[in-house]
């Protein structure tokens, strides 16, 4: 009898390894498919984003090829009042925090006035050179 019940010990061993194997890998299966559905679930949104994003760059990429086109075909805009003054008072020596605080703009709104002057004047001299 004792070759039998090592027999029956052994073989209800193995039952339940075998079931706490099968029980694993049901499990490690379920988790495997969550995983899947996640995974699926992001690459849609990432899809989703990039598609908006290429639709949303060629529309402004469209734009400014069409309004560089209209602003090409104009006469050149005159300088505003505020332009010229800022240009006076910087050719006078005055700082750009004084210049800033008499037109009541920023400094850097200043900066950026005698920048785009400067950019002007540029672009007119190569523009007499060719």
């Amino acid at each position: 009898m004792t070759l039998q019940w090592m027999l029956m010990v052994a073989g209800g061993a193995t039952v339940i390894v075998v079931g706490a194997i099968v029980w694993l890998h049901v499990q490690t299966q379920a988790a495997i498919e969550r995983l899947d559905d996640r995974i699926a679930h992001l690459l849609a949104g990432v899809s989703l984003l990039t598609d908006t994003t290429e639709g949303a760059l060629r529309d402004v990429a469209v734009e400014i090829t069409r309004m560089a086109a209209v602003k090409g075909q104009g006469r050149p805009r005159a300088r505003t009042a505020t332009e010229r003054r800022v240009a006076t008072a910087a050719r006078r020596g005055r700082s750009i925090q004084d210049i800033a605080a008499s037109e009541q703009v920023s400094e850097g709104e200043v900066r950026l006035r005698l920048q785009l002057q400067k950019a002007a004047k540029e672009r007119a001299n190569h523009a007499s050179m060719r």
